[in-house]
């Protein structure tokens, strides 16, 4: 039987002090996903794992319907206020989502799926609602990143033992990076691009670094970077994929 944290929040997502990489990584995530969501009027679209519905809100801004589903009766309540009744809010889960088939032009999917108790379950779902010529934009967190790899081996060098920001949250059910989930995506899609956002958060001293600089210089380095983090889904911090359906 599944367990689904009705109660989650998402309050403790975000560190009371966020150097610039983890600011710009946040931020550059949201920007390239709602892009590719690319959300247009008279659209379905569902955001599946929407928590507070910012997200949704701004997908519905171009006139798009959208529905934002969400588990964590604690989140729809932050939705509720957040959305001032612009996004459809249903509680439900992604692997059994509220919906009839072929029902959404998009499914997006952002930083959620490796929430899921069942996200192959999940990827089935999002087969199913989505309509045969729409499209799925899922956004995931790479564990396996350049970032993290340095990170972890600069601590066995150093014999520091493992360091927990190189390994998912207790509310993370998987440890998904870049090729798991385009391997969990191949049963059901085809991948009609892929790209990599921000590189480099996670490795040693990096953020500190960053801090030390102008915010004009430290600007400049992320978005350098994150110009190059786009072609290397595999080495950057967070993968973008859209989907067609097979």
């Amino acid at each position: 039987m599944m367990e689904v944290d009705l109660n989650w929040d998402d309050s403790h997502v975000v560190p009371t002090r966020a150097y610039p990489d983890l600011e710009f990584l946040f931020s550059q995530m949201t920007n390239i996903t709602l892009k590719r969501v690319d959300s247009r009027e008279g659209e379905k679209i569902v955001d599946v794992g929407c928590g507070r519905a910012l997200d949704a809100l701004k997908l519905a801004l171009n006139g798009a319907e959208i529905i934002g589903v969400e588990p964590s009766r604690v989140m729809l309540d932050h939705a509720r206020v957040e959305s001032d009744g612009k996004v459809a809010l249903v509680q439900g889960i992604g692997e059994y989502l509220p919906l009839a088939e072929n029902s959404m032009d998009k499914v997006v999917c952002k930083g959620a799926l490796d929430h899921f108790p069942e996200p192959g379950q999940a990827m089935e779902e999002f087969a199913r609602v989505v309509k045969p010529d729409g499209e799925v934009i899922i956004s995931l967190f790479n564990f396996n990143s350049l970032g993290f790899r340095m990170g972890r081996m600069t601590w066995k060098i150093l014999r520091r033992g493992n360091n927990a920001l190189w390994e998912p949250p207790s509310d993370h059910t998987y440890k998904l990076d870049y090729p798991s989930l385009r391997n969990m995506a191949k049963a059901q899609f085809e991948v009609k691009s892929a790209q990599g956002v921000s590189i480099l958060y996670g490795t040693p001293w990096w953020g500190k670094f960053l801090a030390k600089l102008p915010h004009g210089v430290s600007s400049f380095i992320l978005s350098t970077l994150d110009r190059i983090a786009r072609y290397l889904p595999s080495l950057a911090d967070v993968a973008v994929l859209r989907l067609n359906k097979k």
